[in-house]
């Protein structure tokens, strides 16, 4: 199944009024020299899941892993595991493999949008970008606004980065305090949902963020102009249609494989590259 871009999106992506919101499915296509690629939400947490010795928190953490409520999952094993351990864990499983960029990452990079927001905590996205016209900046820090308001070409790590473990937003204890204390940060991406088409990524729309964010911005935009999701073909008609009716949000399906997406967003930056060439656009 190869998407049909929609002329409405592939025009907001070629006059920059699109964000790509990049969740870890696109991460999840990349790999190391060795051919290593990224583990899943779940598998991530099965593996940290032996740092955590007593067998009846092993036991609640599993059944906190099967409904997928991950956010809580990894904060039981962060605080019944030894800090050093789970230090040296995430070290292990986010900065020593060294994932190395794929397509998708080039081709988006190669899009040129404005701006990116992504919740993955690597630097994948980051080695895609690496040239001088990039900023990365994260939920906590001071500068997002002026960053904004500038020429540059902008990586927003709302989720933090590997590089600041302790800033990571990893767990439900977290998440509440990064809403308490970087409240800006959640009102600035507000107003970047409001004025922009997102089109999300290799991300579901069970993130906490985003659903708040789209729960908020709803009565605001109404009807307005749509923003997009990315899926894998199969996913229920009752989401796509409470996504639609809920948060106008159109789902474009790919697949039957996830390496298919590759394909798709080749297709899309060539349409995009067209449509700038005839609009005589940079």
């Amino acid at each position: 199944m190869t998407i049909q871009w929609p002329r409405h999106l592939v025009t907001e992506i070629g006059e920059r009024r699109c964000i790509f919101f990049l969740g870890s499915g696109v991460s999840a296509n990349a790999k190391n020299t060795d051919g290593i690629k990224p583990k899943t939400w779940e598998a991530f947490l099965e593996s940290a899941l032996t740092l955590v010795h007593d067998e009846g928190e092993q036991e609640f953490i599993k059944k906190l892993i099967k409904e997928s409520n991950y956010l809580l999952a990894l904060q039981c094993i962060q605080d019944h595991s030894d800090n050093g351990d789970y230090k040296l864990f995430m070290d292990k499983e986010f900065l020593e493999p060294r994932f190395e960029p794929t397509s998708i990452h080039e081709n988006i990079v190669s899009i040129d949008p404005k701006i990116v927001i992504t919740t993955n905590f690597d630097v994948i996205y980051e080695k895609a970008c690496n040239d001088e016209g990039h900023t990365t900046v994260h939920y906590y820090d001071t500068n997002l606004i002026e960053t904004l308001r500038s020429n540059q070409r902008l990586t927003i790590k709302a989720h933090g980065s590997v590089n600041n473990k302790n800033k990571m937003i990893f767990t439900k204890r977290k998440y509440a305090e990064a809403k308490r204390d970087y409240a800006e940060f959640y009102r600035i991406l507000e107003a970047l949902f409001i004025t922009n088409t997102i089109i999300f990524v290799g991300c579901g729309l069970n993130d906490p963020d985003i659903n708040l964010l789209l729960e908020n911005i709803s009565p605001i935009t109404g009807d307005s102009l749509s923003h997009y999701v990315l899926t894998l073909d199969g996913v229920n008609p009752n989401l796509i249609n409470d996504w639609k009716e809920s948060y106008n949000i159109n789902t474009l399906t790919y697949g039957p494989k996830h390496e298919d997406l590759a394909e798709d967003i080749e297709n899309l930056k060539k349409l995009v590259d067209e449509y700038r060439f005839d609009k005589k656009l940079p």
